[in-house]
């Protein structure tokens, strides 16, 4: 049996392609551009997809299922992303535009924090523990909670959006419309914008010249 794993970041999607045991036997990435239209997104995915089907010298139907692990508020019942920050989801279908754009079956849809606190608690960090934390650092600030070795998502599927528990009230915008959330202070983005903001207080600094060469802050 084959299965594919899918990371669906603000910036990159990468994309693993797995045997029984967990074994990555082909992976590759690809930019997200998010600014797009959410179907051409997943084109891209669902391209990426068959790319690395055809390079094992498999099918489409020799693929059980993919995952996909994307950020924001995932309803893993449905299938559907109901919202999320960096991405232009709102109650996006997106099991099943991947498996209308690449073939596959079975496609199952999970926050990105989740997923990854899951994959921890079966095969890596934190395998053999009954509960456990995970704090995801990307494009946003994700968390992930695994209580008794079962993702804990909360009535609405974002009971682990530890990014946007406010730490400084009336602090920092937020994508998410709110203030002082802990994803505008240390995810890459929030990272990013602090220095912006600091680089317009002072602009006689290296730094500062060093951005005017590059053309952005990164």
């Amino acid at each position: 049996m084959y299965y594919i794993g899918v990371d669906l970041g603000g910036t990159n999607i990468a994309i693993g392609l797995v045997n029984e045991n967990g074994k990555i036997l082909k992976k590759g990435s690809v930019p997200t551009k998010a600014d797009r239209e959410p179907d051409e997104i997943i084109k891209d995915m669902a391209a990426l997809c068959l790319d690395l089907i055809k390079e094992e010298g498999i099918a489409v139907g020799d693929v059980e299922y993919a995952g996909i692990a994307t950020p924001g508020t995932a309803d893993h019942d449905s299938g559907y992303v109901v919202y999320a920050n960096n991405l232009p989801f709102l109650n996006y279908p997106i099991a099943a535009k991947l498996t209308e754009f690449s073939g596959i079956k079975k496609v199952l849809v999970e926050n990105d924090a989740n997923a990854a606190a899951k994959g921890e608690a079966e095969m890596g960090a934190s395998k053999g523990c009954n509960d456990s934390l995970m704090i995801t650092l990307g494009t946003g600030l994700g968390g992930g909670i695994i209580i008794d070795k079962k993702v804990y998502s909360g009535f609405n599927y974002a009971g682990g959006e530890l990014g946007h528990t406010v730490i400084e009230v009336g602090g920092r915008q937020c994508s998410c419309g709110r203030k002082g959330c802990w994803e505008a202070y240390s995810s890459a983005t929030g990272l990013i914008n602090m220095t912006k903001d600091k680089l317009a207080e002072d602009k006689d600094t290296i730094m500062h010249k060093m951005v005017e060469e590059e053309g952005k802050v990164s």
